[in-house]
């Protein structure tokens, strides 16, 4: 059984239902995602004056990420969450 799929958005999910126990799938070099973002074109971050080694830290009052050197924060902990 053969499938072809063509589709303009990106990216496609395609499920198909052979009713055969063993199902091979492929991998074609023309499945890939191509992206130009980049940190400093996202919404909600602000990246002005940043330098090695900074960090994005949530600032509240302008509801921004902002980079910011770590010296001029007083962390005490970091919660990576539960897994």
């Amino acid at each position: 059984m053969g499938v072809n799929v063509n589709t303009s958005s990106t990216p496609a999910k395609v499920t198909v239902s052979t009713g055969a126990s063993r199902v091979v799938t492929t991998t074609t070099s023309q499945s890939q995602v191509a992206t130009s973002n980049t940190v400093d074109n996202l919404s909600g971050i602000d990246t002005s004056g940043v330098q090695n080694g900074y960090t994005l830290v949530y600032d509240a009052s302008t509801g921004n990420w902002e980079a910011t050197a770590p010296s001029s924060q007083d962390i005490t902990s970091i919660d990576g969450g539960t897994f």
